[in-house]
């Protein structure tokens, strides 16, 4: 699925945590590697004469293709087709540049990265290119919570991938790339795939006034209707997953007025011991209406925000149709 992934680097060894991940994926997809270094002196030397911030740009952009030099040719990166580019300018402006022009499929990084006068704050950074990427968006989070990959963990827990679902097929664009990355990242496929729909409690006053009127025990009435959507998407999976030998899709339904809270309390915590249930969660920008509040100021955004876990985050295809009609 992903033939073109980008790595952003700024030059620090925890954005380079997102190497080993983005390698991996790459060589399971005999995909071809890009590496961007995006070089921003002008905020830092703004003091400084003309020609000397001529001189400080190109040692900026000869010192940053240097570096990116030095991966290609590391033992990580040898085996891999791998290409690299220097922008000059905003981080941000700089990864969505190179994504359209490249056709890139997935991009990996850190959402932490240098900090101080020179900084690139990859968190900052992360956050815009999850609300707006056109591509999936994985993100590795703190060195305690790193997404394992390569490596058949004999012994250990089975690799967990929740996937959050509102029960809109804008949340369902999340399905497909997640199933590749746990493809990737499985040890001898081993996973497991869990459809967490979470349903809001009604307001009372509302509840029994819709059973005075119709007779219908609302709240029931939404439960049933959203075990029904996770069954129909569970029995989906299964027929197009077959060739993906031991991935097993559950699908789990949860109530909680605080959605977003529910969702890290469940792939965080889970229901057993102290260890997170889940390597990776995974959920769209986007799902239902605004009215229906699944948007990303409100459930992704706060969810992206605290989460310790690794993050796949997806814009699905109608929002970006909707932002590139939306005129400038």
């Amino acid at each position: 699925m992903f033939e073109r992934i980008l790595v952003p680097l700024d030059g620090s060894p925890r954005a380079e945590q997102a190497l080993p991940l983005a390698t991996h994926i790459a060589h399971i997809n005999h995909s071809s590697i890009f590496l961007l270094r995006s070089v921003e002196f002008m905020s830092i030397y703004s003091m400084q004469t003309v020609g000397m911030m001529e001189r400080i740009q190109q040692l900026e952009e000869q010192g940053a293709r240097n570096y990116l030099n030095s991966l290609k040719t590391s033992e990580l990166l040898k085996q891999l087709p791998t290409m690299i580019e220097v922008y000059v300018g905003d981080a941000s402006s700089a990864i969505l540049e190179v994504i359209t022009r490249q056709s890139i499929d997935l991009v990996v990084l850190c959402s932490y990265g240098y900090t101080g006068l020179k900084q690139w704050v990859l968190g900052s950074v992360a956050q815009k290119i999850a609300r707006t990427c056109p591509v999936p968006v994985l993100i590795q989070r703190d060195e305690q919570h790193p997404l394992p990959c390569g490596v058949d963990r004999e012994g250990q827990p089975i690799f967990r991938v929740c996937i959050a679902l509102d029960g809109s097929s804008q949340a369902e664009a999340i399905i497909e790339p997640a199933l590749s990355i746990a493809a990737a990242c499985a040890p001898s496929r081993q996973a497991e795939i869990h459809l967490l729909r979470i349903i809001e409690p009604l307001n009372q006053t509302d509840e029994d006034a819709f059973k005075e009127i119709y007779q219908i025990d609302l709240k029931e009435l939404i439960h049933q209707q959203a075990q029904i959507y996770l069954q129909d998407v569970v029995k989906r999976l299964e027929q197009t997953t077959k060739s993906y030998a031991g991935i097993k899709i559950i699908g789990c339904l949860r109530s909680s007025a605080d959605i977003a809270q529910e969702i890290i309390q469940y792939v965080e915590n889970g229901n057993s011991d102290q260890s997170p249930s889940c390597q990776l969660l995974a959920l769209t920008t986007h799902g239902h209406t605004k009215l229906d509040r699944w948007i990303f100021g409100s459930i992704a955004e706060r969810v992206l925000n605290r989460t310790r876990l690794p993050l796949l985050i997806v814009r699905p295809p109608q929002q970006e149709m909707l932002a590139q009609a939306r005129p400038a």
